[in-house]
């Protein structure tokens, strides 16, 4: 699991993200794998991407591999040309979308009319995929028609974020394999939040979307929606985004992280969703993004052997 965020100042964004990397074991059981995960990349010279959600991927042969690895290639082959901020998160949702997207919704569909012989099914429509999602119909073994949806369970989130030629920065919300949902400005300031949000949703907007199953919140959405979200929304603090500074901006960024961190080595879950995960830990990496200067690592893991550090990028890529 993962938290990664993008601060948006006046002044310039800043991106920061966890280190921890979770895996599903044989037994069914989430585990801690590592807690040195890259999750932070630098596209080009004014242009970087958080990820969040899957952290490993086939590639064409068939060899898992982490999602940097498949980032790295995005860059190799995918931005040869002066793009703007936008069309590099559209083209790297294709990118990605690509390498999973329709090999498993292809493994899905195989999977539901294999479920559907041995029920003794018959007549069974495969309609439209949404994103994830693979609605279909059939005739049940009694002659009753019935409806169902297949899903990939698993997905990659995104915040790409950069400066554009008329020097405002740009933030982008990116689902695979919808594309961008979601966008902000310098001009205006925000935040964007991927990964596990439940803590710092809980701080910023005062509860958590799991409200809306409790029984008095439900009766008072169902008298009156749009009266009960604005009460809700009177919950949220206040912070002026279009004043923070950056530093401030990469304050808030570590705060938010390591108190999530903190909230989950201690809790584990809520009364009304027990069973939490520690997905979130190990250094945060974070990179501030300017007109001025473009983007520039601020804290960057590096390799370390005892006591002694070495950063990778300093040295020239082998020669084929």
């Amino acid at each position: 699991m993962t938290l990664s965020l993008a601060t948006i100042t006046t002044s310039g964004i800043v991106l920061t993200t966890d280190s921890r990397q979770t895996y599903r074991n044989k037994a069914g059981m989430t585990r801690i794998g590592s807690d040195s995960a890259m999750k932070l990349f630098q596209l080009n010279d004014r242009v970087g991407v958080a990820i969040a959600g899957r952290a490993f991927l086939s590639d064409v042969n068939g060899v898992t591999k982490n999602i940097g690895w498949f980032i790295e290639e995005f860059k190799k082959k995918e931005l040869k040309e002066k793009l703007s901020v936008k069309e590099i998160a559209q083209k790297l949702n294709d990118y990605l979308s690509g390498i999973f997207v329709d090999k498993e919704m292809t493994q899905l569909e195989n999977q539901i009319k294999e479920e559907i012989k041995k029920q003794e099914g018959t007549d069974l429509k495969i309609k439209d995929r949404d994103g994830l999602l693979l609605p279909y119909s059939y005739k049940a073994k009694g002659g009753q028609v019935k409806e169902d949806t297949g899903s990939i369970l698993d997905t990659i989130y995104l915040v790409v974020a950069g400066i554009d030629n008329d020097l405002t920065g740009r933030a982008y919300s990116v689902y695979i394999p919808k594309g961008v949902i979601a966008e902000k400005d310098t001009k205006t300031g925000g935040v964007m939040w991927i990964g596990q949000t439940d803590v710092l949703v809980r701080i910023i907007k005062g509860f958590t979307p799991e409200i809306g199953v409790l029984d008095f919140v439900k009766e008072a959405i169902n008298k009156d929606k749009t009266a009960a979200e604005k009460q809700l929304n009177q919950l949220e603090y206040l912070i002026n985004w279009g004043t923070m500074t950056l530093q401030d901006a990469i304050d808030f960024g570590i705060l938010i992280t390591r108190t999530t961190e903190s909230i989950q080595r201690f809790s584990d879950g809520t009364v009304l969703s027990p069973g939490g995960i520690t997905g979130v830990g190990g250094d945060i990496d974070v990179a501030v993004i300017t007109p001025e200067k473009g983007f520039v690592w601020l804290k960057k893991k590096q390799l370390i052997a005892e006591d002694q550090k070495t950063d990778l990028d300093k040295y020239e890529n082998l020669k084929n």
